[in-house]
């Protein structure tokens, strides 16, 4: 017990101070991400802001996706019953949701949603309802980088750092949207902002006013979900490049 601990202390340690992803061998998206938003946040930062504010008795639940994984590894719970997750099911949209679920079955209880902008699109239609009246305050905190994570990973990887139809409109504001519907949107761009304004959600929160955080973050790449999967799927299939038929023109 006493090595696991040393262990454990060791690993949490280690991942307080990480601030970036790692690019793997023949990629280069995560310094170019980087280097695009230079002032912005990272994943990472992002979270560790997220932990300052975030109760330990409180009610989480997460989406699925490239920035939620990451923060699966930050959070800590005093108890049972704490984190709803969809797990490897894929049910893009779900963090909203499920934590309007849970602050109605545990109304004395803080919850906080976490998305990032691809899997919250799918679930955004749910703010016109939750701004009525009769619906209980939840707070829902979006990662804002303006794409889908988790599927221009899996691209970056298979297809030689290249990847399409992954970009999503930076033209839309998910806490415009949100004030829209009667609710409190805010928009922020790094630690110290996004872990002032998680604490104020949930004061609010207490006080019957819904929130939505938009956190503005780079586009950084975690873990893809399948690493033991991702081979150039040519590979996989045992498809030799010399069995390839040149097409025309190229």
């Amino acid at each position: 017990q006493g090595e696991i601990a040393q262990a454990k202390s060791a690993w949490a340690q280690e991942l307080s101070s990480m601030d970036h992803e790692q690019d793997d061998p023949g990629t280069t998206w995560n310094q170019r991400a980087r280097n695009a938003k230079p002032d912005w946040l990272s994943p990472r930062m992002a979270w560790r802001a997220i932990m300052q504010a975030l109760p330990d008795d409180a009610i989480i639940s997460s989406d699925i996706g490239n920035n939620c994984a990451i923060g699966n590894a930050y959070s800590s719970f005093s108890g049972g019953r704490k984190y709803l997750s969809p797990g490897l099911f894929g049910p893009c949209g779900y963090g909203l949701p499920s934590v309007i679920g849970a602050k109605i079955a545990c109304p004395d209880q803080t919850v906080v949603g976490f998305s990032g902008d691809g899997a919250f699109g799918i679930a955004v239609t749910e703010l016109t309802a939750i701004g009525r009246e009769e619906w209980p305050a939840i707070t829902q905190v979006v990662f804002r980088n303006y794409q889908w994570g988790a599927e221009k990973r899996n691209s970056t990887l298979w297809y030689a750092d290249n990847f399409v139809g992954t970009e999503l409109n930076d033209g839309v504001s998910y806490a415009g949207i949100a004030n829209a519907c009667g609710l409190k949107g805010v928009v922020v761009h790094n630690m110290d902002e996004l872990t002032a304004a998680l604490a104020q959600a949930i004061t609010d929160q207490k006080a019957g006013i819904t929130t939505l955080i938009e956190a503005m973050i780079n586009q950084e790449l975690g873990e893809p979900f399948r690493r033991d999967a991702m081979t150039t799927p040519v590979e996989v299939a045992g498809i030799s490049a010399d069995d390839m038929r040149p097409q025309k023109g190229a």
